[in-house]
């Protein structure tokens, strides 16, 4: 039995390289070196730990990770050096682990001292930050760790399965990048493919955070994090950091069965477990069958999808798993090679992604038909409506996330708006939204979360055809729409806060007494409780008042139409024309820059730009009864814009005897 005096001194000998040391602390006091000297300049911004601006720790910890373990272990791919220590009067678990503690002491105690030394640095000159030294630094020193631990553990086990280094690196790569792809690449195309509503899937997103190493350590340690109150009372998920723990658990696991069956006489070899050969053959042939399947459902249109073209991607997925299991039969066994000698892994490899290719059309009625009458509120967004022309731009497809999210937390209905959209959602349901026909005559979709009351979320897009978006004016026209839709109407004792009335060319201040801003907000009111979704596509807003909150300083924008006649009276009382548009200023000049098409080997593409000035009185007189300001234009779907060149109109101010520059769309022709 190996003494404790015995592997203490193993420990030692694996220190006599001194690389893993240098490499370790090394780099880490180089960190702290820049922290302290960022820290000197900036406490507010910078951060030695958590947060998004840390100067790379997650990744230099993810790198000491994987180099400390094949630096520590590189002697298992030497077949001479293996059969020198294991000669040796001692076992070959004290030599092993006598080398996994010393990479780990000489990562773990630096990056504890630098934090250490970080956190007491900061604490002396940064009276905001003391109130929260110890947790931020003990925090930091567990999340970098584990960060750590996770690659370090994924850089062994790597180099105990393979017996060359090159094999280690790229099953090392596989390890790191196969989930990513997976969860990140290959399901959310398959699902895009052949789902008509789909627009993201939560669990999806779910598993590619907790089965991403990299993605795991970025939420472990804040990465989307920034300010600074935030920063130092974060606390990652326990979600995240059980899959962490787990993810070092396993792979400790798997380390210690793999340690104990390898066979030293494979060194050289690709793989010294035949087992770690069959699950890696297995996995890869079926991610790369399963990724064409979603390379060539790529080529389809989820209206139409038939049975033959499912039938042709789920082949071609095969037949690449097959080809790709074959070239790695090949590579590990060399010009002896047995193609068929594990049938039984062609077969699985085979089902596995007729299963997964068939599961996705299979169930794509089911998704697309879901319709949660239990949710507990419903948000919304449909791309056009609501928001401006930049914004609809970004929204419109699928592919942007953060403009939705924000419109769909922002049009979260619980009421009677709850009530009127779940009406409105059976009837496009049942309209089959999988019809090309349907797909084809779409204008617009329609963004969904329906919020459950076990907590879960369900997300679907619906394409939209225009009548169906008349239909929308059942839920627009509901009072809870309307207090989202026109955050002014919530609005209580304005009576001190400061009111400005815009139109986009000038603003003007309006003076007027309390009562007047009460009276002036009571009829806005009225006007909104009055308004019909089909007024927005007659005309748009001829100005907004803003109103900065004499509290908080918070800005309201109150968008005001020509058709609200209790609010334009009211202003034009206040000496504001409200029918004032650009073409009433003096428009000095207007700047058109636009593209025309230029040939390209795959025929013309818009690419050429051009400039136009107009200058003459009559031209910018002709042209100006055109232009809209961009800033008004709210409604893109209702009240179409041209957008297709970028115009700025030139107005004179004639109170300040300055040029005002106004970005502007043109009215399209009838």
């Amino acid at each position: 039995m190996t003494s404790a005096k015995c592997f203490i001194n193993w420990v030692k000998e694996a220190g006599r390289g001194h690389l893993v040391a240098a490499l370790g602390w090394g780099t880490l006091i180089l960190y702290g070196v820049l922290a302290v000297t960022r820290l000197s300049f900036d406490t507010e911004n910078t951060f030695f730990g958590i947060g998004g601006t840390a100067l790379d720790l997650r990744w230099i910890c993810m790198g000491l990770g994987l180099l400390t373990a094949f630096i520590e272990f590189f002697y298992l791919f030497h077949q001479k050096q293996q059969d020198f220590y294991y000669s040796l009067p001692v076992s070959r678990e004290t030599i092993f682990w006598s080398r996994y503690v010393h990479g780990l002491f000489n990562v773990i105690v630096p990056l504890m001292f630098i934090m250490a030394v970080c956190g007491i640095y900061q604490a002396a000159i940064d009276l905001q930050f003391g109130v929260y030294a110890g947790s931020y630094t003990l925090k930091s020193i567990f999340v970098y760790a584990v960060s750590f631990l996770i690659f370090y553990h994924i850089g062994i086990l790597c180099a105990v399965i393979c017996g060359n280094i090159i094999s280690a690196v790229v099953v090392c790569a596989v390890m790191i990048l196969y989930f990513p792809i997976l969860t990140g690449n290959i399901c959310p195309a398959l699902s895009r493919n052949y789902f008509v509503t789909y627009y993201k899937n939560p669990f999806l997103e779910w598993l590619y955070t907790v089965l991403s190493p990299e993605r795991l350590t970025a939420d472990l340690t804040g990465m989307s994090v920034f300010e600074k109150p935030f920063v130092l009372t974060f606390t990652p998920e326990i979600s995240s950091v059980a899959a962490a723990v787990l993810w070092i658990v396993v792979l400790f696991g798997f380390i210690v069965l793999a340690q104990r069956k390898r066979k030293t006489e494979r060194t050289g070899r690709i793989f010294t477990l035949a087992p770690a050969e069959q699950t890696v053959q297995i996995l890869v042939s079926f991610l790369a069958g399963l990724w064409m399947c979603s390379f060539l459902s790529d080529f389809l249109d989820p209206a139409s999808v038939g049975i033959g073209s499912i039938i042709g991607c789920t082949v071609g997925g095969v037949v690449i798993a097959l080809a790709v299991h074959l070239l790695l039969e090949y590579a590990v066994q060399g010009t002896e090679v047995k193609f068929f000698r594990r049938k039984w892994q062609l077969v699985l490899s085979a089902a596995a992604v007729i299963v997964a290719g068939l599961a996705f059309p299979a169930g794509a009625s089911a998704y697309d038909t879901l319709f949660p009458e239990n949710a507990e509120s419903i948000g919304i967004s449909i791309d056009g409506i609501g928001m401006d022309c930049s914004t609809y731009a970004e929204v419109s497809g699928n592919q942007e996330k953060y403009e939705t999210a924000a419109q769909l937390r922002r049009y979260q209905l619980k009421g009677e708006g709850r009530t009127a959209v779940l009406t409105w959602l059976q009837e496009i349901i049942r309209e089959d939204i999988g019809e090309s026909s349907m797909a084809d005559s779409s204008c617009t979709r329609a963004k969904v979360c329906y919020y459950m009351p076990d907590g879960g979320t369900h997300y679907r897009s619906y394409p939209l055809t225009r009548e169906q978006v008349e239909m929308f004016a059942s839920v627009y026209e509901t009072d809870e729409y309307k207090r989202i839709a026109y955050p002014a109407v919530k609005l209580e004792d304005v009576s001190e806060d400061r009111f400005t009335w815009e139109d986009s060319v000038r603003g003007t201040a309006l003076q007027i007494t309390g009562d007047q801003k009460e009276a002036l907000l009571d009829a806005y009111r009225q006007d909104v409780s009055e308004l019909k979704m089909e007024q927005l596509g007659e005309e748009l807003p001829c100005g907004y008042t803003r109103i900065r909150s004499s509290s908080d300083g918070s800005i309201t924008n109150m968008f005001v139409y020509p058709f609200f006649e209790l609010t334009c009276d009211l202003l034009k009382e206040y000496g504001i024309d409200t029918e004032k548009r650009l073409a009433d200023y003096k428009v000095d000049s207007i700047e058109v820059l636009d593209s025309y098409p230029v040939s390209s080997a795959n025929g013309p593409v818009s690419g050429g730009m051009y400039t136009l000035h107009y200058e003459k009185e009559d031209e910018v007189e002709a042209f100006s009864q055109n232009l809209i300001p961009e800033e008004l234009d709210i409604q893109p779907l209702l009240y179409p814009l041209d957008h297709s060149a970028e115009i700025e109109a030139l107005v004179v101010d004639e109170e300040t005897n300055s040029i005002l520059h106004v970005s502007c769309a043109q009215k399209r022709s009838e």
